[in-house]
């Protein structure tokens, strides 16, 4: 697996006047995938064992407040193969993985749709011994509930035909294992849900309202679950938010314009003079403050939770009402470096570091 630094993306955003004390920027950090792969896996073959679900099963449409009939059956065979190939896609789209590939059959022979079947070891064995893989990613189970009410639109006290309002609700669950080649038993079997809304004024087209958009929305909403499924395996980039201290002081100003220019290391030299010459506690936790953000910036997170240690307990000899922002802001921030440094450490296994 490739090696990515871990690099701070910086979006400075100060939202205060010249005049405030306190500025806000925004940073990316790299959040480990939900699910910790061995370092080995880096083959990785997707193989649908679901079985579609029956044509119009959980399915229930209403038009005018009386059921539809099954003149217009909703095609699901397709779905399974939408979240398959957007797995693929999304997988493959990444350097935490070698190979993605698809096998290209559904492998499944029973009715028995609602259930999870895991694959024996000699089906395994087969699947690995195709090509180099050392992981399965197995489709065990889609299926959804559609709900769709459509009304004629009337305008007084006539209805126009040609007009109506259609409003439906698709849910869909995905269950996935994923094999190891070490193992015979699945490393981890797991479920996503997610749901998808409509509200349109449409032309009274059966086919379009009773067949196309419904079937729009389930191929829809089955790429999302497998974007949600690819996402499991995946390290992602967010934006938190970080704040520094800033105030009237020329020096500290000084700094704060070193960190806008992403010079954290003149900034914190800055500030650990300004430490030395500060007497009050509360502007003590301040600079302490603005140094476990600078050494955050700069990667030395045990540094930066030194530093907000201190920070805290320079405000054990200041006034807590009068600083209570600050107070919050701090112990905030602390919880938030301490989450951090533990998705690093899950993240180096992650990425075999």
């Amino acid at each position: 697996m490739k090696n990515i630094a871990q690099k701070v993306l910086f979006l400075l955003l100060i939202i205060f006047s010249s005049c405030s004390s306190i500025r806000r920027f925004t940073v990316e950090v790299q959040e480990p995938a939900m699910i910790t792969l061995p370092v080995s896996v880096k083959n990785v073959l997707i193989v649908n064992n679901a079985i579609n679900q029956p044509i119009n099963y959980g399915v229930e449409r209403n038009f005018n407040n009386k059921s539809v009939r099954d003149d217009y059956p909703i095609s699901l065979d397709s779905l399974v193969w939408v979240a398959v190939n957007e797995i693929s896609n999304a997988l493959g789209e990444t350097d935490f993985f070698n190979k993605i590939a698809i096998y290209k059959e559904p492998i499944r022979s029973n009715n028995e749709w609602l259930t999870v079947s895991y694959l024996s070891p000699e089906q395994q064995r087969e699947f690995y011994n195709l090509e180099d893989f050392n992981a399965l990613l197995v489709i065990e189970r889609l299926f959804f509930n559609l709900k769709q009410d459509v009304k004629t639109i009337k305008f007084g006290a006539t209805s126009y035909d040609p007009t109506v309002f259609s409003e439906i609700r698709v849910d869909g669950v995905i269950t996935c294992s994923m094999y190891t080649y070490t193992k015979e038993t699945p490393l981890t079997t797991f479920s996503l849900q997610d749901s998808l809304f409509s509200k349109l004024i449409l032309s009274n087209d059966s086919m379009v309202i009773f067949k196309h958009l419904p079937e729009y929305l389930l191929k829809d909403l089955s790429y999302n679950l497998g974007t949600g499924v690819a996402t499991c395996f995946l390290p992602v980039w967010k934006p938190v938010d970080r704040f520094l201290f800033v105030g009237q002081n020329p020096r500290m100003q000084e700094a704060a314009g070193y960190a806008a220019d992403h010079r954290w290391a003149n900034a914190e030299s800055i500030w650990i003079k300004q430490l030395e010459n500060t007497n009050k506690p509360a502007d003590k936790t301040k600079v302490a403050y603005n140094l476990a953000i600078a050494n955050e910036m700069q990667d030395k997170f045990e540094l930066a939770l030194e530093w907000v240690a201190k920070a805290k307990g320079y405000f054990e000899n200041a006034n807590p009402d009068k600083y209570s922002r600050e107070i919050e802001l701090i112990d905030k921030y602390a919880i938030e470096l301490g989450q951090r440094i533990q998705n690093n450490r899950l993240l180096d296994l992650q990425w075999g570091r």
